[in-house]
């Protein structure tokens, strides 16, 4: 799988970026190339996937929809690539045993925590518990990543990779609903800011400023 996803990554990666170009702003380093993280985004459109594999190194397996597998060559793609399905309208057991299982094996996961593609609005929608539950059961940080807006062709969109996310404060206690809302809020409240972060940045020129205040 790895090596099949490089090679997608890499063979058709710089035709992406030509197409979609992005600047990322923040720490690229927060997430690792090899390692466990959970890799968490805002999904305005169907560029969100590959925007992130191209502009992200490092191999990670995107949880997707089940609805993917129905068509034989996109499953053969998909789990090329090292995605794993979940049924969301039933708690799927099988997706989660294997995200976690994942992470236990020291590799990394990316998800969409708001469980689905947000058509209407840039806004943040309802973050789930699913990217929670993983982290803690897999013991592993959260990286959130947010797109300013949708991205378009040939227009610059601007993407933020904020500080990493650790719930290791509910590792090892006994797990329940109370628990996973509360870690679940948590992750949603450092999405919102760096939504609201990336929003004042691009929309008030804050590159500008700080061009300024470095000629001071």
């Amino acid at each position: 799988m790895k090596k099949f996803y490089n090679f997608i990554r890499g063979t058709f990666g710089w035709i992406f970026k030509i197409i979609y170009p992005i600047k990322v702003i923040g720490n690229k380093d927060n997430i690792p190339r090899d390692g466990k993280v959970v890799l968490i985004s805002n999904h305005l459109s169907f560029r969100d996937i590959p925007a992130l594999v191209v502009y992200f190194p490092g191999f990670r397996h995107f949880l997707a929809k089940k609805e993917f597998t129905k068509k034989r060559i996109v499953r053969w793609f998909f789990t090329k690539m090292g995605v794993f399905f979940v049924d969301r309208d039933h708690l799927d057991l099988s997706a989660i045993r294997t995200g976690v299982n994942y992470l236990k094996n020291g590799e990394g996961i990316a998800l969409f925590p708001e469980g689905t593609r947000n058509r209407n609005s840039d806004d943040l929608q309802q973050i789930k518990g699913g990217a929670a539950m993983f982290a803690i059961k897999g013991q592993a940080p959260l990286v959130p990543v947010l797109f300013q807006r949708k991205i378009r062709v040939f227009r610059r969109t601007y993407v933020y990779v904020g500080d990493p996310i650790n719930l290791d404060e509910f590792y090892g206690s006994k797990f329940g609903g109370a628990q996973l809302e509360q870690a679940s809020q948590i992750v949603g409240e450092k999405m919102e800011q760096d939504k609201e972060f990336i929003d004042d940045y691009v929309i008030n020129k804050r590159w500008k400023t700080k061009r300024i205040e470095g000629k001071k």
